[in-house]
């Protein structure tokens, strides 16, 4: 990732690069009944931060619009508003449109 407003010193967050990262790698796999996702993140320093969410998802069997999602997320910049605190989170939710 690359800053482009200006100096890091003038904005909010002035460490979010560190936090953030700077690779990020997202791998998706879909099956005939589900689908799954990885995401990598790593900001390539020695003090190695960065995150992992897997994501996991499957139709509802009395529509196959509305799937049920599950989310393991663990790491930094699950937000912006605590990008500079490690989370480990699970999380379920429901997607209403398959976007894929």
């Amino acid at each position: 990732w690359i800053r482009v407003n200006g100096d890091s010193a003038e904005t909010d967050n002035p460490d979010i690069d560190d936090f953030m990262g700077n690779f990020e790698l997202g791998i998706f796999r879909r099956g005939n009944n589900s689908s799954a996702s990885l995401r990598l993140r790593n900001n390539l320093r020695s003090e190695n931060r960065g995150a992992v969410e897997l994501n996991w998802s499957r139709p509802l069997p009395f529509d196959r619009k509305i799937h049920i999602v599950l989310q393991y997320f663990n790491g930094y910049g699950e937000s912006l508003i605590d990008y500079n605190h490690h989370v480990n989170s699970i999380g379920i939710g429901v997607s209403l449109t398959d976007w894929l």
